[in-house]
């Protein structure tokens, strides 16, 4: 009897750490895409993006850090539970992230909305404003929300330590109660609705103004290109952010895990194949 109980322990033990290292992989295939975007964007001469764009990529590398934390702190799979700070840490920074990306990706269809509309009702030549509130806006909120999460989170967390553990797959910390989760899961779900109710008015907007936008005399001010792009991240975002929640409460923790590790991965292959972030990295073809 003790010989088979040590046995399906190694066995559980085992598919956990297949588990882990498939989830690590993930977060840092993208973590690392990302980056590398990134620091193409920022220094490259023949790239440039609106800063919504870079911020884009900022939030979803704290995300993948978020999650990753255990990794890089060497507690991940030790016999013995992570220290309660370390843990607590994360514990807050996992229902943040969630919050984090889903506002920045919020404001980067906002700001294609703002240049959309700067371009069918272009202001007289001379007389462009500075809109330093609403770029105020979309470059703090999603930080603001953020800090909020963290902060209510720790609260909790310090009031019921006992609930701060790391979850048996071993991939990061949480809080055992479910309040946590249903806030974040609820916030995502506003912010993503909104955002999808505004990627279907702008694509009805292109598709009312097609044949005028392609013959105004601003038609390199629309990105078409990053509209799809952002069309189609959002979707994946709607449907794996809400079958991740529904795996992780429901079905499937490993299921709702891989989900929650690609998105960053999706993020890097839908932003990082631009043509001229391509062109930048294969230079040895021009």
């Amino acid at each position: 009897m003790y010989t088979m109980l040590k046995r399906m322990s190694s066995l559980t033990q085992g598919q956990e750490h297949t588990e882990l290292k498939i989830f690590l992989t993930f977060q840092f295939s993208g973590g690392i895409g990302l980056l590398a975007v990134l620091i193409t964007a920022l220094f490259a001469r023949k790239v440039y993006r609106h800063f919504t764009w870079l911020n884009f990529c900022i939030t979803w590398l704290i995300y993948v850090v978020s999650y990753t934390l255990l990794a890089f702190s060497g507690q991940q799979t030790r016999a013995e539970p992570p220290v309660y700070p370390l843990c607590l840490s994360q514990a807050c920074l996992i229902y943040a992230a969630p919050v984090l990306v889903a506002m920045s990706t919020f404001s980067l269809v906002l700001q294609l909305w703002f240049t959309l509309s700067n371009a069918l009702r272009p202001p007289p030549k001379g007389t462009e404003p500075r809109h330093y509130f609403r770029n105020s806006f979309l470059l703090v909120a999603p930080y603001v929300l953020w800090l909020g999460f963290l902060v209510a989170i720790l609260v909790l967390g310090t009031r019921h330590p006992e609930t701060v553990q790391r979850s048996n797959g071993l991939v990061y910390c949480t809080i055992k109660t479910g309040t946590p989760g249903n806030v974040t899961a609820a916030c995502v779900a506003a912010i993503l609705l909104i955002m999808v109710g505004l990627d279907v008015y702008i694509a009805t907007v292109l598709f009312k103004n097609w044949r005028a936008l392609r013959k105004s005399d601003r038609p390199g001010q629309i990105p078409f290109s990053l509209i799809v792009r952002v069309a189609i991240f959002s979707f994946v975002c709607v449907v794996g952010i809400g079958c991740a929640f529904v795996f992780l409460s429901n079905v499937s923790a490993f299921a709702g895990n891989t989900i929650i590790a690609l998105m960053p991965l999706i993020a890097f292959l839908v932003f990082g194949t631009q043509r001229d972030i391509l062109s930048v990295w294969l230079f040895w073809r021009q």
